[in-house]
């Protein structure tokens, strides 16, 4: 992540109190739903991310940004960006993929240009809803078929 770089901005957001700021300087690609345990507790429910090349994410204000190194997550080394005044959940941070970063897509501001593109973990799924899109579900993490097809997908474009 840079902090104040200069270059055309993608996609721009930041949490509710507005104390975490970002902006995206890079192609931003369509959300995952993940339905981990983890996720679900730390979002309330379901999340859904959005991913960037670190290198593209600027942090334009960071006063609020608190770091969970999240030990209990099946991918190793996670950190959960937050912030630590308003609890808005910001970030998915596999600090083992050095080149990307996952962005909880309602934090990105309106219009995204973004559509769903999948769900992962739906071994883990709460028990209060269902999942009736058609959209390719995965039991466990996007690694395998659901990886590979969206490495290769095309960055979003924005409306």
């Amino acid at each position: 992540m840079v902090v104040n770089e200069k270059s055309s901005v993608r996609a721009a957001g930041g949490c509710l109190c507005e104390k975490v700021l970002y902006e995206i300087h890079g192609p931003l690609y369509d959300v995952s739903m993940c339905h981990c345990s983890k996720c679900r507790r730390i979002h309330g429910h379901v999340a859904a991310y959005a991913h960037t090349l670190r290198k593209d994410l600027v942090l334009t204000k960071q006063e609020g940004l608190k770091w969970y190194r999240s030990e209990k997550d099946e991918t190793p080394n996670v950190y959960r960006g937050f912030c630590k005044e308003c609890g808005s959940s910001l970030f998915w941070d596999p600090r083992e993929t050095r080149d990307k970063i996952w962005i909880s897509a309602g934090t990105i501001n309106l219009p995204t240009g973004l559509k769903t593109i999948g769900h992962v973990w739906l071994s883990q799924a709460g028990d209060y809803y269902e999942i009736t899109d058609d959209l390719p579900k995965f039991e466990e993490s996007s690694k395998g078929v659901f990886g590979k097809w969206r490495e290769n997908q095309q960055p979003n474009k924005m409306p």
